[in-house]
């Protein structure tokens, strides 16, 4: 697509922005005609050409079937791809702390174990669920700062974490392709975190599967509250 105004996609109409031939401009300007005094009858007289916008770009009914976007997003195997393997690194990294929080509850099992090596007390297993009730907001505390710690700082630095290095996609903001902000990185991942801990896991298979559905931007909901989308890596 050449560089010139076009209808801004990330407005509900009446606005141009500026595409450099790679990425949208920050800068919006109201999509208006020049004033005329003409009476009726007379010719009609359209506005100079430079002040007319190119036609607008391959955005919105594609081919008798749902919204595009203006440019490449990533597909949603990539990004399925790359959670699963960033949700293994923040495993393989949480789960020491996670055994060493719940040892002192299982070393409490180990030691009411009867010596003929029948079934332990009733009670030792109550006393067991109790204690590791009692840690379930350590080890949520533990989930959530080995999860904020390794992918806020990665996304705002280099707009992707270890999955995505490895699927080639990266993270940008929805209206131009600028590094993350601290805030942005945050909301996006605090929102996929409390939607998870609040919903037991459902929130996090509803905004996984989201991007299939969501049009023109593909956006998960944690991309929504953002206003982030996710791209091919440029190569």
């Amino acid at each position: 697509m050449d560089p010139g105004w076009y209808p801004d996609p990330f407005s509900n109409g009446g606005y141009i922005r500026w595409w450099d031939g790679e990425r949208w401009g920050a800068s919006t300007s109201v999509e208006t005609m020049a004033p005329t005094t003409e009476r009726p009858g007379d010719p009609v007289q359209l506005p100079p050409p430079a002040t007319m916008p190119p036609p607008a770009p391959a955005y919105g009914r594609a081919g008798g079937g749902g919204d595009r976007a203006p440019f490449p997003l990533a597909t949603w195997g990539s990004r399925a791809i790359a959670r699963i393997l960033d949700l293994i690194i923040e495993g393989a990294v949480s789960a020491p702390i996670m055994l060493w929080l719940i040892w002192p509850a299982w070393q409490k099992v180990l030691d009411a174990l009867p010596q003929d090596g029948s079934a332990p007390p009733e009670s030792v297993m109550v006393t067991f669920q109790n204690d590791l009730l009692g840690q379930t907001l350590a080890l949520t505390l533990v989930s959530a700062v080995v999860g904020f710690l390794y992918e806020v700082p990665q996304n705002v630095t280099w707009g992707r974490t270890i999955g995505k290095r490895v699927t080639g996609i990266r993270i940008r903001p929805l209206v131009d392709d600028v590094p993350l902000t601290w805030s942005q990185a945050t909301i996006r991942w605090g929102t996929y975190a409390l939607g998870s801990a609040l919903t037991r896991g459902w929130f996090a298979v509803v905004d996984g599967l989201w991007p299939l559905w969501d049009r023109p931007w593909q956006q998960a909901i944690h991309d929504k509250t953002a206003r982030t989308i996710v791209v091919p890596t440029r190569r």
